[in-house]
């Protein structure tokens, strides 16, 4: 499986660490927004500084703010360590909630904790967006209607764009109880996927091209036309062939030092480009590491009678939402299982595509 680090850390040696730099970033963000400042100003503060994000580009949002306050890996994982204490964390959730009250964008709700639990998981299996948390109108609420995951991509522009199934908390928690409970019955669908090829970006590509021409220009030997024009000089004035000899060896010292200095510092700058690139667009592969970690967590479980918040903490990374009442769990390691539920929350199996 491949991900890309949240902003705050780094890989050193093939572990991930707390990079020191981003982590003051990460913990100025919550402080700020813990002291009352709203996400916009925050990200406008930002902006004005010239503070990189996580893609080393100066762009920061009230939504890329907001992601970074209600990521759960700062708390600490099986493989993140701890950034941000769990009480500062616990304080900006709820200044959150109450501004979305305050704005009206709704009430205080028993789902407010599906909302943080499945927020930024749940995906649209049409468009590839992430779902929202949307509440029913007070006449649906009427007549018992629940919260719904919505893909973002529903209304756009005034029209309907995305067609992407709907999904309530229960219907989520009821496919993540089957999708689990496969995985405990058949061990053998905890083989990871097939791993791509790894990628590198065009940016990387450019640089590599761009250092094949300067190695090829450190191996040409350019001299040879000003050579020849000073040869013919030195004929034609009727000075001896001792002379050209020596002017000869002393104009190809001077210009192969110096044309050596001038491609090595070439290259130099090019190495630290790209050693630049890839670290930017680094991506981490421990397929492995994660399918031994699933068997570890799996291994003495019996199956699951309800919904385990604390397990599919640890073993579901995605939940794709499909048309026909269809989802699909995506676990730690890539693998996945799709299921069938209708909205009584009856769950059915089906076969893993």
């Amino acid at each position: 499986m491949q991900w890309h680090m949240p902003i705050g850390y780094k890989v050193v040696n093939g572990k991930i660490t707390i990079y020191e730099e981003h982590q003051k970033i990460v913990e100025g963000i919550f402080h700020d927004y813990d002291k009352g400042i709203s996400t916009i100003k925050i990200a406008k503060s930002l902006k004005e500084k010239g503070v990189c994000n996580a893609h080393d580009r100066v762009a920061w949002t009230h939504v890329s703010i907001g992601k970074i306050l209600e990521n759960h890996n700062y708390l600490g994982t099986e493989f993140y360590p701890q950034l941000i204490d769990k009480e500062l964390f616990d304080r900006v959730q709820k200044r959150r909630e109450q501004t979305r009250i305050d704005k009206g964008r709704g009430s205080y709700r028993s789902g407010r904790d599906e909302r943080i639990l499945f927020g930024g998981v749940i995906i649209c299996g049409e468009c590839g967006e992430t779902c929202s948390h949307i509440q029913p109108r007070s006449r649906e609420k009427r007549k018992g209607s629940t919260a719904k995951w919505k893909c973002r991509n529903y209304i756009y522009q005034n029209h309907v764009f995305c067609t992407g199934g709907l999904i309530t908390d229960e219907e989520v928690k009821a496919v993540c109880v089957s999708a689990i409970n496969q995985m405990i019955q058949d061990k053998m669908r905890m083989c990871p996927p097939v791993t791509e090829k790894e990628t590198v970006s065009i940016e990387y590509r450019k640089i590599e091209s761009r250092m094949e021409l300067a190695k090829n220009r450190q191996k040409q030997d350019d001299t040879e036309p000003e050579m020849q024009n000073m040869k013919s000089a030195i004929q034609n004035a009727g000075v001896g062939e001792a002379v050209w000899e020596s002017e000869r060896t002393e104009h190809n010292h001077i210009s192969v030092n110096t044309r050596q200095e001038n491609s090595h510092a070439d290259i130099m700058t090019l190495l630290y480009e790209r050693a630049q690139e890839r670290y930017r667009t680094l991506e981490i592969n421990d397929t492995d590491f994660r399918t031994r970690k699933m068997k570890e967590i799996l291994s003495d479980r019996n199956e699951l009678a309800e919904f385990d918040e604390e397990l599919y903490r640890k073993l579901v990374t995605k939940i794709i939402v499909y048309k026909n009442n269809t989802a699909k769990a995506v676990f730690l390691n890539g693998s996945s299982i799709k299921v069938e539920y209708q909205t009584e929350n009856k769950i059915t199996e089906k076969e893993q595509k």
